[in-house]
Parts: C-alpha cells; structure tokens; sequence
C-alpha cells in the first residue's frame, strides 16, 4: 500500500492507496483501478476509486509501461494522488471517483 501526506487548503491529509488492479484484456493493460483511502488525523473521511488509463501513462510516463508492477503502481498512484489533491483543495470530502 502506498502512503502520503499531503496539504490541500490549510489541512493536511493523509492518503493511502491500495495496489492498481488492471483491466482484463488479451494485450496490453489498457486501465488501472483502485480506491485512494483519504485519513484526517488518522480517522477517515472518504475514499476516491481512480482510474488511471494506459494514454494517461503513455503520455507521461512511457518507461513505466516497461518496468514492472511496482513501477506501474507508484505511476498511477502519483497521478491519483495529484488529483485526489485537487478535489480535496475544492472542499471535496465526499466519496467519488477521480479519474486520473
């Protein structure tokens, strides 16, 4: 699981994602899901399910798509958790999707 404590606003969260889950295709992983869980002084307050897609990693990232699992995850999780970000910083404490 990986972990980060980020600020958004005058607060500070704590995020944790779980490990990526990938779509189910017969070529190349086209999609990566899984829920960032979003801590307030350890107690939680919502989760983000994200969806990364492989254009997203494509487009940013390309040596990820050549590395292994854990490259992957750390990836899409920084995507994630930028975005998770931005949705904290606009007063967005709600559970929902983010799409990365």
């Amino acid at each position: 699981m990986n972990t980060r404590e980020v600020a958004a606003g005058d607060r500070t969260f704590t995020l944790r994602a779980e490990s990526p889950r990938t779509s189910l295709s017969e070529g190349d992983t086209t999609l990566w899901g899984f829920n960032v869980e979003v801590l307030d002084g350890g107690h939680p307050i919502c989760i983000k399910t994200c969806f990364v897609g492989r254009v997203s990693v494509q487009a940013r990232a390309p040596e990820a798509l050549k590395g292994t699992a854990a490259d992957i995850a750390v990836v899409v999780h920084g995507f994630a958790f930028d975005k998770v970000v931005e949705s904290l910083a606009k007063g967005d404490y709600e559970d929902g999707i983010v799409f990365a």
